[in-house]
């Protein structure tokens, strides 16, 4: 399975970074479907981070979200495509996701309950990019040193989030796990169960997922691969980069190998004022909620997968908003 998605046709709807906020998922679902049953539109690419609100937590629609998205994907088969965003990658890997004093995981790992291990299915199966015959690449986080190669680039549509677990797995047999998790707990200076309660919850505890933590951070560390996927979604793209445009320049033509030319990227990811941004002349950033200042400033993108785009200013005239 290829974490790159080829689409040569059909009318595209972008909407990114909703961060578990149900209702306004909703009015972009349902003017998706709108649009689809008018024929004004083909297909959905949800760009990632659709789980984790930093608001209370019963207002936190993140598991509505994501239930909805596998329905919906039943409904509409490739008229849907998630893609994976930072936000849900940690709970491949039971590992913690933290900004500030914020701790986003344990409330998710948590509300999944008996729904975990098709969700977990889901979230493996989800691609990390989306080419288009109309020369835009849609993808999370921006572009990145590791997909500036087509090498790195080979790696990440290659990538096998089982894949990676099975070789600790194979790392784990025979081993003393009660050992490693004591000599994790002194390096850290807390206890193996109070690790796992900060950083998943109470619900990481449980029998069979016991040694999940300890699993997810011994990928996290020792996994070239891993490292390869977490530079591409966890960047800060300019904010990081002192050359950006030179790797932005760099990733679209990776992703142009054995397709058409890559011209224009879109990314969500960040804060922006308003509900969208320009990067490096070539990159759009999306901003449809959480991420756009004022929220309802947030907007969505349509364009025509198989039609050239030939320039930022013809792929900004596709931006709509669903708060008017």
């Amino acid at each position: 399975m290829s974490r790159i998605v080829n689409l040569d046709q059909g009318r595209l709807m972008v909407v990114t970074d909703l961060h578990g906020d149900y209702p306004v998922y909703c009015r972009y679902r349902d003017h998706f479907l709108a649009l689809r049953n008018k024929g004004q539109a083909d297909t959905l690419i949800l760009n990632g981070d659709f789980i984790h609100s930093e608001g209370l937590a019963h207002a936190d629609g993140s598991l509505k979200i994501v239930l909805d998205l596998i329905r919906l994907r039943r409904e509409v088969g490739e008229g849907l495509i998630p893609l994976l965003g930072n936000h849900e990658l940690p709970h491949i890997y039971s590992i913690g996701l933290s900004r500030g004093q914020v701790k986003y995981t344990p409330r998710f790992e948590m509300a999944m309950g008996k729904h975990r291990p098709e969700i977990i299915a889901f979230f493996n199966r989800l691609p990390f990019y989306v080419r288009t015959r109309a020369g835009v690449v849609v993808t999370h986080a921006g572009a990145s040193l590791a997909a500036s190669t087509p090498g790195g680039l080979r790696q990440l549509a290659d990538y096998s989030h089982p894949g990676e677990l099975a070789k600790v797995d194979a790392l784990f047999e025979g081993q003393d796990r009660a050992s490693l998790r004591a000599g994790l707990a002194k390096f850290s200076g807390q206890s193996y169960e109070e690790m796992v309660i900060e950083e998943l919850g109470y619900a990481a505890l449980t029998e069979s997922r016991y040694d999940d933590f300890l699993r997810g951070l011994f990928v996290s560390a020792a996994s070239a691969d891993f490292e390869n996927l977490w530079e591409a979604l966890f960047n800060r793209n300019e904010r990081e980069y002192q050359d950006y445009g030179a790797i932005l320049t760099a990733c679209l033509a990776s992703l142009s190998q054995a397709y058409a030319r890559q011209n224009f990227l879109v990314s969500g990811h960040m804060a922006v004022t308003g509900g969208y941004a320009l990067v490096a002349g070539r990159q759009l950033r999306l901003a449809s909620w959480t991420h756009a200042t004022p929220n309802k400033a947030g907007q969505y993108l349509l364009f025509e997968a198989g039609k050239p785009i030939e320039s930022m200013g013809e792929l900004v005239r596709g931006l709509g908003s669903v708060f008017r």
